[in-house]
């Protein structure tokens, strides 16, 4: 048995920014089988949360499109090493130029946008007529939803 959780609309944000497409929150490089069933589960998370939450985000528009674009930036926030899986020889090259100090400082940057962005989605959302503040997982299962996210220790290391 699932141990009891509780979703919030901060929660629920969370969900609808990973399900992007573009969303790596959660993925791994090396495991591509494992990113793929994520991405299903971040998916399937989103649905069932929105349900659960009684939104319809086809009731507004103009909600939408902005939720759409917000999503959208969301994604797009990228940095100079975020493609890298192995970084060391790299590292020992840039040490002492200044290159990683930007790319930390970078990084932080980064960290406050993806932190802004999932606060403009939890307004969005709470601007959507909705009066349900938080479901369980209970409330998940019921309508369907496996809350269980796939674990790494399931799949193959990509080489």
């Amino acid at each position: 048995m699932l141990p009891l959780m509780e979703y919030t609309r901060r929660d629920l944000a969370q969900a609808v920014l990973d399900a992007h497409p573009a969303g790596k929150r959660g993925l791994n490089m090396f495991y591509g089988a494992f990113s793929d069933d994520m991405k299903k589960h971040q998916v399937e998370m989103r649905d069932g949360l929105l349900k659960a939450f009684g939104i319809d985000l086809d009731s507004n528009m103009a909600m939408k499109m902005m939720l759409k674009a917000t999503i959208a930036s969301n994604a797009a926030i990228t940095g100079p090493m975020d493609d890298f899986g192995e970084v060391g020889l790299l590292i020992r090259k840039l040490e002492g130029s200044g290159v990683l100090d930007k790319v930390q400082e970078i990084h932080a940057l980064n960290r406050m946008s993806a932190k802004a962005h999932l606060d403009i989605v939890e307004e969005l959302l709470g601007l959507v007529d909705s009066t349900v503040e938080s479901v369980t997982t209970e409330d998940l299962t019921a309508l369907g939803v496996n809350v269980t996210p796939p674990k790494t220790d399931d799949y193959e290391m990509d080489y």
